[in-house]
């Protein structure tokens, strides 16, 4: 897939709200995910991001993935209503897994 320069996809930093900028047809392009961790190739060829999927009614462990960064581009625009489920999804016992996993 080649990556377009208007994706912005630069910097990701941990807590940074991503989608893939271009989903395949079978994916559901409103699918987002948060950045856990980010790795820049200097070269760009396997520059990755580690990202948990939003999932507010997920009820087991998180699932975490790992995507090439230039795949993904940050969500241009975020509700209010949608910061506030971010957070308290981060907050429940499945934030806690992720924080425990980034510690560890």
């Amino acid at each position: 897939m080649e990556q377009a320069k208007g994706y912005d996809n630069k910097e990701l930093h941990v807590g940074d709200i991503v989608r893939f900028h271009t989903p395949y047809p079978d994916e559901d392009p409103n699918t987002i995910f948060i950045v856990l961790w980010s790795y820049y190739d200097p070269e760009g060829k396997s520059s990755r991001a580690e990202v948990v999927k939003f999932d507010p009614v997920l009820k087991h462990y998180p699932v975490i993935q790992k995507w090439f960064i230039r795949d993904l581009e940050r969500v241009p625009e975020v509700s209010p209503e949608l910061l506030q489920q971010i957070a308290l999804f981060m907050k429940s016992k499945l934030g806690n897994a992720i924080i425990s996993k980034l510690i560890v």
